[in-house]
């Protein structure tokens, strides 16, 4: 269906059945009109202050990546046959992300204003009155939200810095005071945080994005409301939830998806009090409800329509974005719809709880718009206040487990033993962030570039701690007893400035309904003082491959690993000789000479030797090096004579590699195989 197509639906009866229709197709859903579309006392046609406020814009893109036209509406009341009345009507001004204010009078949303090249927050009355810019300058802000103490948090791209995955401008979460001023930037990740929002007991949840190499998800992660103590909440490693918020009983309603940055799909509810279903043994029907289970998690074409941006209402009713189906993504429409949940079941492990939908009703739509984030204009209850933690006067944070030995499967990685397997350190690594600007030709993998910051020791009963400079986002691996990386951190940690972090009971130990497996209640390490990491950032470890492994490889590996060519005579039809030049691959087809070669994935110049050995393998007859894991690495095997080269000792054996080249290999497989 395509615009001109969609033009013909009007605002109305005609309308409301065919979308009706459309919305029983998904689930079957019985359509019962606009009175359980909305609470009881906004339904009546009496002067009210309760309405909806939105975003309509002329673009589809919604994860903070539309420059589309727009402006903020208000209907009042929340009804089909409600007014629908312009808060803001500028030309060229592109508008996103509204929230209203605890007192339901204010509305914060971020907007590119007219003539400007930054997107920034502002804030409006409930009425249209008071228009006022919040921040100001550097980068673009989204996302904002009003927090219990009187201040704003929002997302922001100040920081400068490109994300991980595509290298578009990656946004952190901020806070500042009510007039803008005090902005500062209060998580750090090499990829983006965006959407949060309060939970009752006021804590912050937002969607991550997580891309680790090839770690590519969007989990959603919980913080304080001074963006300290981050933690994974709930994703399991083959789901991402869009645009979540809290329901009034404490779970989460949120947009299901299984796709990189698509934040449509069918509407989905966690159920916290089943588990964070983290990070991949988990049980669907268990741990979620998937309340429109024919709307597809994989992007278009959407075959039954899609959903962005549930929001309560109040009542057990909700409002939520859904475009008819459409072929492409350009043909979508969304308008607005309500609709009602209802539960079967406590929701104790006795009687697990069942989450449906039982009405889904239209509400508005504008044919020639999208119509986003429609939220209620009314006041509520706002969360407690959490005092800040920390202390501002120093420059570094704490961060400890108490227990390397206490994990789960469930990623794919080892499982070290206790007594079994020697882990007496770990390594901390720090990522290196692009800028704007900056070439991306340093790798021929899917890591980023990281370094070094240094070790620190794992005591017997497996409990370490360490103090990192503040605002780095670090991760780190134990070693195993040649150094190699035995498990690592596939996230990105920050440390906040005096904070000292939670003891992770373990690393990635299984994490159900009921408490955390404690295998180790009085950790070591925190009768120490934490291993000092906090040195300058000019002290960290970088190792790549232009500077430190080529000159290696050049002279003792290329001498043997290059195609080499005989020639041979042969008799050809008529009696005819002809020479013929044989070409003999290089010892085990790995060609590490400096001969310029283009990678198969990214199309970027690298020498042969290094595509041969930095993990990238669609060039390689096989891949000899799994960036980040030395412990998978065949050429880590050779260079230490362990593995599947025990038998043959460490190589090369006619020029053999020192202790310290050996280690230098090991150390740019775990920080990534970079280029440069």
């Amino acid at each position: 269906m395509n615009r001109n197509q969609r033009n013909r639906f009007a605002r109305g009866g005609r309308r409301a059945r065919e979308v009706v229709a459309a919305a029983a197709a998904v689930s079957a859903l019985a359509a019962g009109g606009c009175r359980r579309s909305a609470p009881d006392d906004v339904i009546v046609q009496a002067e009210t202050t309760h309405g909806l406020v939105f975003v309509k814009t002329e673009g589809e893109e919604t994860l903070n990546r539309s420059w589309a036209e727009g402006n903020l509406y208000k209907l009042v009341p929340i009804a089909p046959d409600g007014i629908v009345t312009p808060l803001t009507a500028f030309a060229g001004a592109s508008v996103s992300d509204p929230c209203v204010s605890f007192d339901g009078k204010r509305i914060l949303f971020s907007m590119r204003a007219p003539g400007q090249s930054n997107r920034n927050i502002w804030e409006i009355g409930a009425d249209g009155a008071g228009l006022r810019q919040v921040t100001a300058g550097g980068g673009h802000d989204f996302d904002p939200l009003y927090l219990p103490d009187g201040s704003v948090m929002f997302t922001s791209s100040r920081a400068g810095f490109m994300d991980e995955y595509n290298h578009s401008p990656s946004e952190n979460l901020y806070t500042c005071n009510a007039d803008g001023s005090g902005i500062t930037q209060v998580s750090f990740n090499m990829s983006d945080d965006f959407d949060p929002t309060l939970m009752p007991d006021g804590r912050v949840i937002y969607t991550r994005w997580e891309h680790f190499g090839t770690f590519n998800r969007f989990p959603l992660f919980f913080c304080g409301q001074d963006g300290s103590r981050p933690f994974h909440e709930f994703g399991p490693h083959d789901r991402n939830f869009f645009h979540p918020q809290p329901t009034p009983d404490g779970r989460i309603i949120a947009i299901e998806s299984t796709m990189v940055n698509e934040d449509a799909g069918p509407i989905a509810v966690l159920k916290l009090e089943a588990g964070p279903a983290d990070p991949a043994d988990h049980d669907h029907d268990h741990n979620w409800n998937r309340l429109t289970p024919q709307v597809n998690t994989d992007g278009a074409p959407w075959a039954y329509g899609a959903f962005k941006y549930p929001n309560a209402l109040g009542a057990g009713q909700y409002v939520v974005s859904y475009t008819l189906p459409a072929a492409e993504d350009d043909q979508v429409d969304y308008g607005l719809y309500t609709f009602h949940l209802s539960q079967e079941g406590a929701g104790t492990d006795a009687s697990p709880a069942t989450i449906s939908i039982d009405d889904l009703t239209f509400l508005y739509n504008d044919p020639q718009m999208n119509e986003y984030d429609a939220q209620l204009l009314a006041p509520r209850a706002a969360p407690p206040v959490q005092a800040k933690v920390g202390d501002d006067s120093v420059a570094w944070g704490v961060f400890s487990g108490a227990d390397v030995y206490n994990r789960s499967t469930v990623d794919g990685q080892e499982v070290p033993v206790k007594g079994r397997d020697a882990i007496d350190r770990l390594a901390v690594i720090a990522g290196l962030p692009t800028v704007a600007g900056e070439p991306i030709d340093y790798s021929a993998n899917e890591f980023e570039r990281r370094a070094l910051i240094g070790y620190a020791p794992v005591h017997p009963d497996g409990s370490f701690s360490f103090k990192v400079p503040a605002g780095v986002p670090f991760t780190f691996a134990t070693l195993d007893e040649l150094g190699r990386g035995f498990v690592s951190k596939r996230t990105w940690l920050y440390a906040q400035r005096g904070v000292e972090e939670r003891t992770c009971v373990g690393c990635h130990q299984p994490r159900g309904s009921g408490p955390a497996s404690i295998t180790n209640p009085n950790p070591y390490a925190l009768t120490q003082e934490p291993t000092d990491l906090t040195g300058p950032a000019s002290g960290y470890r970088q190792i790549n491959y232009r500077d430190h492994i080529a000159p290696i490889v050049e002279a003792k590996c290329a001498s043997c690993h290059h195609e080499s060519y005989a020639e041979r005579d042969t008799l050809l039809l008529g009696g005819l000789w002809s020479t013929v030049i044989d070409t003999i691959p290089a010892p085990a087809r790995l060609d590490l000479t400096a001969v310029p070669d283009t990678t198969g994935r990214m199309r970027l110049v690298f020498p042969r030797a290094y595509i041969n050995l930095s993990g990238e393998s669609e060039t390689s007859d096989r891949q000899v090096v799994e960036p980040v894991f030395p412990r998978r690495s065949i050429l880590i095997d050779y260079v230490l004579g362990v593995g599947e080269a025990a038998s043959q000792g460490p190589h090369p054996q006619a020029d053999p590699l020192s202790e310290e080249e050996k280690e230098t290999f090991n150390l740019w497989v775990l920080l990534g195989a970079q280029y440069r």
